[in-house]
This record gives C-alpha cells, structure tokens and sequence, in this order.
C-alpha cells in the first residue's frame, strides 16, 4: 500500500485544539471540562476570546445598532460557538476589526491588492452582510458573508469576503441533508432542484455566468458539497465583485501539497471556473494579513500568533 503523500486534516485540528486550550489555560479561565479549547461560559466570548476590549465593545454596539435600527433585513447573527477557540468568526473580529474601527482604508488596500479598486470613505467596511434579492432568498436563510467592502456610490466594485479556520468544506445543500432532494444534477432541467421550485435562481444564475459548464456530464449535483462556494462567488458576479476567501495556509482541508502535487477544494473548485471568471476569485491566508497589519503600527498581533499559534 502506498503511503499518503498529503498532510493530514486530523493532525492539523488535533494541534489546534492543543494551543487553543494552553492559550485559555494560560489566561486561567474557566474552560469546558472535556473541550478544553471552549470557554465553560458563552457570555464571556467577549472577555476571553477577542484580544482587544475595543473590538468587542465594537461587535456589541454594532450588534445593537442592526437590531434596533429600522433595517431589520440586515442582521448581525453571532454565531452558535463563538466562544470557542477555534471560532473563524471570532478570528476574523481579532484579526481585521481593528482596522476597521481605525477606519483605516490604506491597510484593507494594501491587503487586498485589487488594482481596479481604491478603497476610500466611499466604501464601507461591514461584519456579516447579507442579502435575499440575488437570488430570490425570501424564505430562507439568504447569502451571507463575513465581511465585505461595498461602494455607496454603486459605480465601483466591491470585495465579498468568506473566513475559513479549522473547518473543511463549504456548506452544503440543507435540502439533500433535509430529504427532500435526490441531488441528481438539474443543469439540463432545473425543475429537478427543489430550490427551484422555491422560486430561487440559482440555476439561472450559474448559466449566465457558465459556471455550470464543467458539470454538464455530472449525474450529481454540484451544489450538493459545493453549495455555499458557488452561492457567494455567483452573488460576487452578479453584484460587480470579487470574492475573497480568508484561510489558513496550514489547513490541508482546503489546500495541500505533496509529492503528486497540490490537492484539497481551492485548487479543486478553482481548475473549474471558467477562465473568464478566475480573477474574481482571491485567496488570501491569514499567516499573510499579519505582516501587513505589523506593517500599519498594529502592536497586538504578537498576541494573535500566540493565540492561535502563528
């Protein structure tokens, strides 16, 4: 039996765990008795696992802000372990929230890099935004991002982006896990897809953009395993941006190299988007937006690499 030439998820989360659990036990708080790298108490995410009491203070008005403003099609949804170590959203608030707060436009330039993009006090800088008229989302749970950065003006081009930690896929299609689909590919005839007969147009959408293309041979749906990359970089082509997926560099899940060459679901999903539409499509790792954050005066990022072993 050959040996497997490709770094292995579970050792990457098993070391995971390990420094998340010495980071909080070197805090001496009070953690969950068998998941060491959870804190025992949710209510205390904003204590123990944001760095800087600013950037919760921040998360919390904000929250508040959305919920009692008269918009309430736009909410700040926290997510269910957020007091957990490993939390991507509680990384992306340590990790781009200050900045943010700084309203400081040169470092999200400088971190990005997109040449046809000039990132001024014409953009906003926005946690967890979402929108149900893309794809016709009424009465689910609609298209949502991490971050992004829109224009106000609506002439210029925004940045969609989705932060991945420890997970190891995108999301998935609720309707096959819910049963009501078969997950047979509807390409030729979008009436297989339950969703279609919701009313939403995601098929619709795949066609005008050809991201379906590759799959016209598939007996499987696409969306199946891939549903969440195609919903948010569809709804980055079809409202004049790109997407921008945050991860870990060390995470073998999404991208990994061995002596067969370089395997996981970038490189997967990438070789399959046309060509027309790859430069709207941007990685970018989380080892890399540390230097140019230490590189705008941002003096707790040594904090950071120890929290999350970096």
């Amino acid at each position: 039996m050959n040996k497997w030439s490709y770094p292995r998820y579970s050792n990457f989360r098993e070391e995971q765990n390990r420094i998340a659990s010495e980071y909080f036990k070197s805090k001496k708080v009070d953690r969950d008795e068998k998941y060491t790298f959870i804190l025992k108490n949710r209510k205390e995410w904003t204590e123990h696992n944001i760095i800087l009491p600013a950037v919760a203070n921040y998360i919390i008005n904000e929250r508040q802000r959305r919920i009692t403003s008269l918009s309430p099609s736009d909410p700040f949804p926290l997510h269910k372990y957020i007091h957990h170590g490993l939390s991507s959203q509680a990384m992306l608030f340590n990790l781009i929230c200050h900045p943010v707060l700084d309203k400081n436009y040169a470092f999200f330039n400088d971190l990005f890099g997109f040449h046809d993009i000039m990132i001024d006090t014409s953009y906003t800088l926005k946690f967890e935004h979402s929108c149900r008229e893309t794809f016709m989302e009424e009465q689910q749970q609609p298209t949502s991002f991490d971050f992004v950065v829109l224009d106000e003006t609506k002439t210029k081009k925004n940045i969609f982006l989705e932060a991945k930690y420890v997970e190891t896929e995108f999301g998935k299609c609720s309707t096959i896990e819910n049963g009501e689909c078969d997950g047979q590919n509807p390409i030729s005839d979008p009436d297989l897809c339950y969703l279609t007969h919701k009313g939403r147009t995601y098929w619709d959408k795949m066609k005008k953009h050809h991201l379906d293309d590759y799959y016209m041979d598939s007996p499987i749906c696409p969306l199946a395993i891939y549903y969440q990359f195609f919903r948010e970089f569809l709804f980055a082509l079809e409202n004049n941006g790109y997407f921008v997926l945050l991860i870990d560099k060390r995470n073998p899940a999404f991208e990994k190299f061995g002596i067969n060459g370089k395997r996981g679901l970038i490189p997967t999903l990438f070789s399959r988007i046309p060509r027309r539409h790859q430069d709207q499509f941007k990685v970018i790792y989380i080892q890399d937006v540390l230097p140019v954050l230490e590189q705008h005066g941002y003096t707790w990022v040594g904090e950071f690499r120890k929290k999350y072993g970096m």
